[in-house]
């Protein structure tokens, strides 16, 4: 089971559309896909709603207890959090170490049933999204152009550098993989956005994600109607909407981009 998670400890940069619609695209490319949500605001909770998990939620995986596993549906499905459970775990006494090694073993029972698990998590350098993060195979970083979501998406990035050469082997995860920094809500209408694009570019170019997301209407709208948002049809349901193709055609070249890092990664393995 491949774990990928858009992680940013800044709030409001698209990480849950950006996760919920990746699953939706692994989902549709056959793949048995499991969406995890991991931020207590609980937004997946509702664009996935059609996809719970009956009776498995988040913060079992950091219990000790084994999973009681349900049927699960085709290809994919929703592990729905619980904001009061999500904030004992986050405040409990539970050292943080044993909620990384309760983590990777609940993921280790799931792992035969999904191909590809999402991890959503909070936009905060908080001991949950640490796990998840220690916990993944790939990760993205979204960002929106300005000076205060860079600046946490370089603290970010930090991060991941630092899981990775951690001098605990417990913690240190030596295969997570950086698949870039992934320029969201990126509008060209507006000549700052531009200015700072050709900056983050100049400075970070290396790490960046070929391709970016544009703010348009047709993401929230397919929220709000709980699809991926390449199949937000018009008012009338009778044909996708036309902003909604445009869309889709953009985010599709990101996730193909991110699924094909991952597969030449499986393979070099």
């Amino acid at each position: 089971m491949k774990k990928f998670a858009a992680v940013n400890q800044k709030g409001g940069v698209g990480k849950t559309n950006t996760n919920c619609n990746f699953a939706f695209f692994l989902a549709e490319c056959g793949h048995r896909t499991l969406l995890i949500n991991g931020d207590e605001q609980e937004d997946a909770n509702d664009t996935m709603a059609d996809y719970g998990l009956p009776g498995l939620y988040t913060h079992q995986l950091f219990g000790s207890e084994s999973l009681a596993i349900p049927c699960l549906p085709n290809k994919l499905a929703l592990m729905p959090s619980q904001r009061e459970h999500l904030r004992e775990i986050e405040e409990s006494e539970v050292d943080d170490l044993e909620l990384v090694c309760n983590l990777i073993a609940r993921l280790e029972e799931l792992s035969s049933y999904f191909d590809y698990a999402v991890f959503d998590t909070a936009g905060a350098n908080s001991r949950i999204a640490n796990a998840f993060l220690i916990a993944s195979d790939f990760a993205t970083v979204p960002t929106k152009i300005d000076e205060h979501s860079i600046r946490e998406t370089v603290e970010t990035i930090g991060r991941i550098g630092g899981i990775r050469s951690h001098p605990d082997p417990r913690v240190r995860n030596e295969n997570l993989v950086f698949l870039g920094i992934l320029v969201n809500e990126f509008d060209p209408r507006q000549p700052f956005q531009v200015k700072q694009l050709k900056s983050l570019l100049q400075t970070h170019g290396k790490l960046m994600v070929p391709y970016a997301i544009t703010d348009r209407q047709a993401y929230r709208e397919a929220v709000s109607c709980r699809v991926p948002v390449w199949k937000l049809k018009n008012d009338d349901g009778s044909h996708i909407k036309t902003a909604a193709r445009e869309a889709g055609k953009e985010i599709h070249a990101v996730f193909t981009y991110f699924k094909n890092l991952m597969d030449a990664d499986a393979a070099r393995r």
